[in-house]
C-alpha cells in the first residue's frame, strides 16, 4: 500500500513539474503568427487576437486570450467578435512541436451574416490593421502544426441579415463542431430564434460532409427537435422532430433539403423536398405530401369550445396575432398586401391524403400553385369533402395593394347541412349542393369576401330541404281558413321539400342578388326572386308558388287554385324566417271572376231579350 502511495506522489510530481516546465519554456505567443497567418492563407479572413496568449493549466491544459475578431477582406465589421477563446490543447504533441488543439471555445460571440460583414472589393489603399500590437513569427515557429478536433460556441448571438430591410437574430447559439475524418464534421447546433413576438426554439444533429467545400456542403441531419411559440398560436405551440438531408452549392448558390420528413402536433407529417436558389430574386420549388395534415390542431382551434369560424376567429383576436378589421374600405383593404410575392419566384406543390381545416375532412386534397414576379396561379385546389368533389382555382394579382383575386368556384354533391355548420352559418338547408360561380375581388379572407367581392353564382340543390318553413302547408291553412272550400292540411312537417332548387345570382360586395329561384316537387312549382346579405345575414325573397297538389279534396275551386301562381314574401334573419301569405284579395279575385262568369254565361243563354242586351253593354263597359 505504501509503496502504491509512493507511486502516485511521485507520478503527480512529474506531472505537476512537466508542466510548470512547459509552462515557463513554451511561450504559446511563439505559434500566435502562424495561426493568424494560417487563418489568412486558407480563409482569407483576418484574425486578431487583441492580448496575449496565456496558460491555463487547471482542470485543463488550455490557452486563453482576450477579446477575438474575425474580419472579412476590406468588410467594414467583423464577422466575429467574441470576448474570449479558449483552446484546450494537447500536452505530449507540444514537446514535438505541434499544437494539437482538443477544443477551441468562444463564449459571448456576435456573429454576424450582413453585407457590412462581406468581403468588400476595394481599389483604394489598404485598411490598416485594426491592431497595433505586432508579434514577430519566432525562429522556428514554422515547424508548428495546427490541428483542431472540436470548435465550441456558446451563449452567442448570430445576426443574419440578406437586405436592409430584414434581419434575423439567432439567440442563446450554441454550436460544437467535431471532426471526425478528413472530409466529415459532425455538428450539434441548440439555438433560438424571435421574429414577429414569436419564438422558434430548436436542437439539431448532423454530419456534414466538407469533402467538396467550399465548392459544395452536404449535411445529413439525422436529429431535430423544434418549438414554435408565441402570439397567435397555442399555448403549447407547434413542437414536433424532423430530419433531412441538405445541400449547399455556391455555384450557382443554391441551398437544399431532400428527403424531409417532419412531424407536428400529434401525428402531424409532411415530407418532400425544398429547394431554393438564392439569386437576386430567390427561385423556391416545394414538393411536400402527408397522409394526415390537422390543421386544426396545428393551430389550436380545435382545442376550443366550439369549432366554428367565429370561434377561430375570437381566438386569433384574443391572441392578437389578427387584428378586427374596422373603419373605412381604404384602411381596411390595405391590409390586404401580398407585395412581397413581387421578390420571390415560386412553385409549389402539396398533397395531402386528409386535410382537415375548420372541422371540415377533406380527403385527396390538392395544391398546385405558381408565382412569377407577383403574379401567382393557383391551377389547383381541389378536394373531396362531405361527399363531393370542390377545385377553387384561382389567380392572385400580389403587384397592387390590395391584392385581387379571380377565382372560379366549383362544387359537386356536396352535402350543404355540414358545410353550412363548418362555416358557422345557420343549417336551414339540407341536400346536395352545386356551385358554378365566376368571383373576383380585393382581398381573401372572409372579411374580404363578404365586402369586396363581386361575380356570378350558379347555384343547384338536389333533394333540397328548407328547414322551418312548410311552404304548402302555409298557403293550404291559408286558404281553409278563409273558406270551407278547402280542407285544412294533414301534413304537418315543419319543412319544404324540393326535388330540385336552382338560383342564379350575383354577388356584389356583400349582397347577393338572386335574378332567378325555381324550385319544384310533386305537389309545387315555385318561381322567384330577391336578395341576401352576407353581412347582416338575412334574406327578402319573392316567390309565386304553384300548388298543383296536396289541396286534400277536389272540387272546381280546387282546381282552379292548383292553376294559381301563388305570391309569397320570405324575409328575415336566416335562422328565424318570417313570411307574408294575403290571399284573401285572391279570393276576391276569384268571386269576382266566378260570379263574371256566371253572369256572362246566363247572358249568353238569354241573348234574345232586349233588355239583356243592354245589360250585356253595360258589363262589357265595366
Amino acid at each position: 500500500m505504501k509503496r502504491l502511495l509512493t507511486t502516485l506522489v511521485i507520478l503527480l510530481v512529474v506531472i505537476v513539474t512537466g508542466l510548470t516546465v512547459l509552462v515557463m519554456l513554451v511561450n504559446p505567443n511563439d505559434f500566435r503568427g502562424y495561426i493568424v497567418e494560417q487563418v489568412q492563407k486558407k480563409s482569407g479572413y483576418q484574425l486578431v487576437l487583441q492580448d496575449d496568449l496565456r496558460w491555463h493549466v487547471w482542470p485543463k491544459l488550455s490557452i486563453l486570450t482576450g477579446e477575438v475578431s474575425l474580419t472579412a477582406r476590406n468588410a467594414k465589421v467583423p464577422t466575429i467578435v467574441a470576448e474570449n477563446m479558449r483552446l484546450d490543447v494537447e500536452l505530449l504533441p507540444l514537446l514535438s512541436h505541434q499544437l494539437s488543439v482538443k477544443e477551441v471555445m468562444v463564449k459571448g460571440a456576435i456573429l454576424r451574416f450582413t453585407p457590412d460583414s462581406q468581403p468588400q472589393k476595394q481599389t483604394e489603399a489598404p485598411i490598416a490593421p485594426e491592431n497595433d500590437t505586432h508579434y514577430p513569427i519566432v525562429a522556428g515557429s514554422q515547424a508548428w502544426k495546427l490541428d483542431i478536433a472540436r470548435i465550441k460556441v456558446a451563449d452567442s448571438l448570430l445576426i443574419w441579415q440578406t437586405n436592409e430591410h430584414s434581419q434575423l437574430n439567432v439567440r442563446d447559439l450554441n454550436l460544437l463542431l467535431e471532426r471526425s475524418d478528413q472530409d466529415h464534421v459532425s455538428l450539434n447546433l441548440r439555438s433560438k430564434i424571435n421574429k414577429n413576438q414569436q419564438e422558434l426554439s430548436f436542437e439539431l444533429n448532423s454530419l456534414v460532409d466538407i469533402s467538396d467545400y467550399p465548392q459544395q456542403l452536404s449535411a445529413d441531419i439525422h436529429s431535430f427537435e423544434y418549438q414554435l411559440k408565441g402570439i397567435g398560436l397555442p399555448s403549447s405551440g407547434i413542437q414536433g422532430t424532423g430530419n433531412a438531408k441538405v445541400k449547399y452549392q455556391a455555384v450557382p448558390e443554391s441551398i437544399s433539403l431532400q428527403d424531409m420528413a417532419l412531424t407536428m402536433n400529434d401525428g402531424n407529417k409532411l415530407k418532400g423536398d425544398i429547394t431554393a436558389i438564392l439569386q437576386d430574386k430567390p427561385q423556391y420549388s416545394i414538393n411536400l405530401s402527408s397522409p394526415k395534415f390537422n390543421l386544426d390542431n396545428i393551430l389550436g382551434w380545435d382545442a376550443l369550445p366550439k369549432n366554428t369560424p367565429q370561434a377561430k376567429h375570437d381566438y386569433r383576436v384574443e391572441n392578437n396575432s389578427l387584428k378586427p378589421v374596422i373603419a373605412t374600405s381604404v384602411s381596411a383593404l390595405s391590409n390586404y398586401d401580398l407585395t412581397f410575392l413581387q421578390g420571390i419566384d415560386v412553385d409549389i406543390s402539396f398533397t395531402a391524403d386528409k386535410f382537415i381545416y375548420q372541422g371540415m375532412g377533406i380527403d385527396h386534397f390538392g395544391l398546385q400553385a405558381i408565382n412569377h414576379s407577383g403574379l401567382a396561379e393557383i391551377t389547383t385546389l381541389s378536394g373531396n369533402v362531405f361527399g363531393g368533389y370542390f377545385a377553387l382555382p384561382t389567380s392572385i394579382d400580389a403587384t397592387v395593394i390590395p391584392a385581387k383575386l379571380h377565382t372560379k368556384p366549383l362544387l359537386q354533391g356536396i352535402e350543404i347541412q355540414p358545410l353550412l355548420t363548418a362555416l358557422a352559418l345557420p343549417s336551414i338547408f339540407s341536400g346536395q349542393l352545386n356551385v358554378d360561380g365566376d368571383l373576383l375581388g380585393e382581398g381573401y379572407d372572409e372579411y374580404a369576401i363578404s365586402h369586396y367581392w363581386q361575380g356570378d353564382l350558379n347555384i343547384d340543390l338536389k333533394d333540397a330541404r328548407l328547414e322551418g318553413l312548410n311552404i304548402p302547408q302555409l298557403i293550404q291553412q291559408s286558404f281553409a281558413r278563409a273558406t270551407d272550400k278547402v280542407s285544412q292540411p294533414t301534413n304537418t312537417d315543419d319543412f319544404t321539400e324540393a326535388k330540385s332548387m336552382s338560383v342564379k345570382a350575383q354577388l356584389e360586395n356583400g349582397e347577393i342578388k338572386i335574378n332567378e329561384l325555381a324550385a319544384n316537387s310533386g305537389m309545387f312549382n315555385i318561381k322567384g326572386q330577391g336578395k341576401a346579405n352576407l353581412l347582416k345575414q338575412n334574406t327578402d325573397v319573392s316567390l309565386w308558388v304553384q300548388l298543383t297538389n296536396g289541396w286534400g279534396t277536389q272540387n272546381e275551386f280546387v282546381r282552379r287554385l292548383a292553376q294559381l301562381k301563388i305570391p309569397l314574401r320570405v324575409y328575415g334573419d336566416w335562422d328565424n324566417l318570417q313570411y307574408v301569405l294575403n290571399v284573401e284579395p285572391m279570393l276576391r279575385d276569384e268571386l269576382q271572376r266566378k260570379v263574371n262568369k256566371s253572369i256572362k254565361d246566363w247572358l249568353e243563354n238569354n241573348s234574345d231579350n232586349e233588355n239583356i242586351k243592354a245589360l250585356d253593354d253595360l258589363l262589357n263597359k265595366k
